[in-house]
Formats: structure tokens, sequence, C-alpha cells
């Protein structure tokens, strides 16, 4: 039993999964550092073989190993989609659930709704006669989280089935329960390994985004009512510097947004009035923002604030058109 267990542990963890012993009694963790907002370093010693060895040739050698969902040593790691069977002398489901006897029918009918097919990918038969079926984290985007059961949105998808991702846990296939006097059995083919997730799943696993917000710039500027020559010009001056850094094309966006801060502020001396620090910052940081310039708003001002700066000091006063 315990070589055993220590060979399930180790194949898990070099596969980059972490892994965690856990109690053969109630399947509850006997490690802590791996809750949801677990660091990298938190995690590193579950995917560690060294640690792995010694945890289950030691103190927890009779440990179930739990399988830690929603990291891996990449960064992301499994999703597991957990199929219960309802407890003895629970109520049958009812509404969109009548006729469901359990977390595989549940599973079903959404499948059927989605008019797709039952999900191909690695799959475990629990001793209560339950069903994980695992899947890889999807590869952009946030980390699925967990979800207990029927519940007002993304991720639960309904009675009976549990979701867990980031900070959960299940027990892997070779494990015994000592409640059941049954082990937990791989049933997939052995060369299928956990699979992505089906679009239809991955939907239902994710909460629907909310409708983008459209980033529009603040109004062009005006020239001040003064008839200034110079204050006409500086107002032109930020609005075409605006619409370059708008329209710019990717991989120039940054560039394009610190040249045309610079500018500004060698400008700035001609006519401050028009061109002061904020209202420059408000123009070019809505032009960059409108153009999607990477790393958004933070990156944005840090440009802006680096040119400004410079062109300020090279500023001489009669300005540097």
């Amino acid at each position: 039993m315990a070589e055993h267990q220590l060979s399930v542990a180790l194949t898990w963890a070099r596969r980059g999964i972490p892994v965690i012993p856990c109690s053969r009694t109630d399947k509850g963790p006997m490690v802590k550092g791996f809750a949801r907002d677990a660091t990298p370093e938190d995690l590193a010693p579950f995917s560690d073989p060294e640690q792995v060895q010694a945890w289950w040739s030691g103190r927890f050698k009779r440990a179930h190993v739990g399988i830690l969902t929603g990291r891996g040593t990449d960064g992301r790691g499994l999703v597991v989609v957990d199929l219960d069977m309802p407890k003895d002398g629970s109520a049958p489901l009812a509404g969109r659930w009548a006729g469901c006897s359990g977390g595989t029918d549940v599973l079903e009918l959404l499948m059927r709704e989605a008019g797709a097919p039952w999900p191909d990918t690695y799959t475990v038969l629990t001793p209560s006669g339950g069903m994980h079926l695992y899947f890889l984290q999807p590869t952009e985007g946030a980390l699925i989280g967990c979800a207990t059961g029927d519940g007002p949105g993304a991720p639960h998808l309904g009675p009976l089935v549990d979701v867990r991702g980031v900070g959960g846990l299940v027990i892997a296939a070779g494990s015994h329960s000592a409640a059941q006097g049954k082990p937990y059995t791989r049933v997939s083919p052995a060369d299928v390994r956990p699979q992505p997730l089906p679009g239809w799943l991955l939907e239902l696993l994710r909460p629907a985004a909310a409708p983008a917000t459209p980033v529009r710039r603040p109004a062009p500027v005006r020239a001040l009512p003064t008839g200034d020559r110079a204050e006409r010009a500086a107002a032109a001056a930020l609005n075409s510097a605006a619409e370059r850094v708008s329209t710019a094309a990717p991989g120039e966006r940054n560039g394009k947004l610190y040249g045309a801060a610079r500018w500004l502020g060698e400008l700035h001396e001609t006519a401050p009035a028009v061109l002061d620090e904020t209202t420059v910052r408000e123009q070019l940081l809505g032009a960059a923002l409108e153009a999607g310039l990477q790393g958004g708003e933070r990156e944005a001002l840090r440009t802006i604030r680096s040119g400004w700066e410079r062109g300020v000091r090279d500023g001489s006063g009669a300005g540097a058109a």
C-alpha cells in the first residue's frame, strides 16, 4: 500500500501537478499552505519530488494522495468536475433537474442542451459511485475556481456537481476509501491524459464577461479665447499628438506615446495655459487606451510621465516644434 501511494504521488508530481497527503478517514489535507492565495513559493514543496518522497516514505506513507487543482509548475494545472451521487434519504431533484438521479445525469443534461458529446478525458470512478472528470485549466484568462453544487452563477454547474479548481483538491486514482471499502479507479484508457475543457463547458464555468465599455478620449482641446497664436498652435499640436497615439500600430504605441509626451513637454513653455501637465496627461492617456497600449493605464501613465519630464527639461522656452 505505502509503495503504491508513493508511486501515484510521484507520478503526478513529475507531471508538474502538485500533490498533498490527505486523511484516509475524511479526505482532509494533512499539510497546510495550498490555499487559493498561495504563492508559487508556497506551492513549490507540493511539486518537489524529494518532498513528495519524504512525505509518503515517512509519517504520511499510508495517506491518500490528494491532487491540488488549479495550479501546476507552469502556473495552470487542472480543473476537475466531480459528479456526485445523492446521499441516502435526500429528496429527488426537481424543476430543470427533474429526473436526474446523480451528477452524471446533470452533466448529461447540460451536454444535451449544448448539443455536445460526452467529453473524452482522464476519468476516475469514485468509491461512492460518482465520477471525476479531469481537464486542463484554460491556457488564457482567469483560472477556474471551486464551486459546490447548484449556485447563482459560474463556476457552479448544477446540483450534485462540484468543481475543483484553484484552492481545491481531489483524491487520486489508486487511493482506497476506508469508508466505502473501495478504491478510486481510473476508468479511462491508460494513454488518456486530462484534456482541454470543451468550449461549451468552459463557457459554463466562466462568468459572463461584462460588455466592454468603449474607451474614448476627452474632447479635443481648444485654444483659450484670447486669440493668442501660440495657444492656437499648442492646441493644434496637442490634438495632433493625441491622434497619432490613438492610431498607432501594435509595436509602435509605446514609442509614439513617449515621443508625443516629450514633444509636448518641449512645447510647454510656449503656451503653459494650454499645455499644462494635467491636460496633456488626460489627452494622451485617453489616446493610448483607445489604441490598446499593452500594459493598460499603468504603463501609459509611466510612459507619459517619463516623456513629459524629459521634454520639459529639454525645452528652451522658444519651443522645439
